[in-house]
């Protein structure tokens, strides 16, 4: 567990510029805390960090700019999709489902921080969210796969490598068999739900 600071970036060594930007932060710093999956042959960790400021009332300019997985108003959350990981933020919480080490965790609550505090600087100019777009249908995606569960994506059919695609854990190159007129209707259809983002 440990508390971390983010440091002001050198732009903001002038005294009053300095000021007038760090009010605008919601968030100063944060303490992490890692615990293990109750899986004992569980290779990751999971991530909590309580954040010193509440950005509750941000979430929804967050939803629109990182393009949120799911938004729940009351009491407002946000869940983000990444390759492989879960991130949930609610008003004073990150939580990440699944970081390899400390250091990938530090990374990614470092980035997020940046776009929590950069989006509320710039709320005035981002339309909030409230919904997240509705999620690929599935028949879409497979009806454009090869369909002969060749098992080459790692999955056992085109079916649950379908569903996986249109959860973002998966992405199109992991099919070889997928012809490119396909791949690129996949990619189009795909990138109306910020999944090839």
């Amino acid at each position: 567990m440990g508390v971390k600071s983010i440091p002001p970036a050198p732009r903001l060594c002038r005294w009053p510029r300095w000021r007038l930007e760090v009010e605008a932060m919601l968030v100063h710093q944060y303490q992490a805390r890692f615990v293990r999956p109750p899986n004992p042959v569980a290779q990751h960790l999971r991530c909590f960090a309580r954040l010193d400021g509440d950005i509750g009332a941000a979430l929804p300019y967050l939803n629109t700019r990182l393009k949120g997985h799911q938004f729940c108003p009351d009491p407002p959350s946000l869940t983000l999709k990444f390759p492989g990981k879960l991130v949930t933020l609610t008003g004073r919480e990150i939580a990440i489902n699944m970081v390899k080490d400390q250091d990938e965790a530090f990374g990614l609550l470092a980035w997020l921080i940046r776009e929590i505090n950069a989006t509320w600087e710039r709320r005035g100019e981002i339309s909030p969210r409230f919904e997240v777009a509705p999620p690929p249908r599935l028949l879409d995606i497979l009806k454009l796969l090869p369909r002969t569960n060749c098992r080459a994506c790692g999955q056992p059919t085109c079916m649950v490598f379908a569903m996986q695609v249109g959860q973002g854990a998966q992405g199109l190159e992991a099919c070889p068999a997928l012809e490119p007129e396909n791949r690129q209707k996949l990619a189009d259809y795909l990138q109306s739900f910020h999944l090839l983002d």
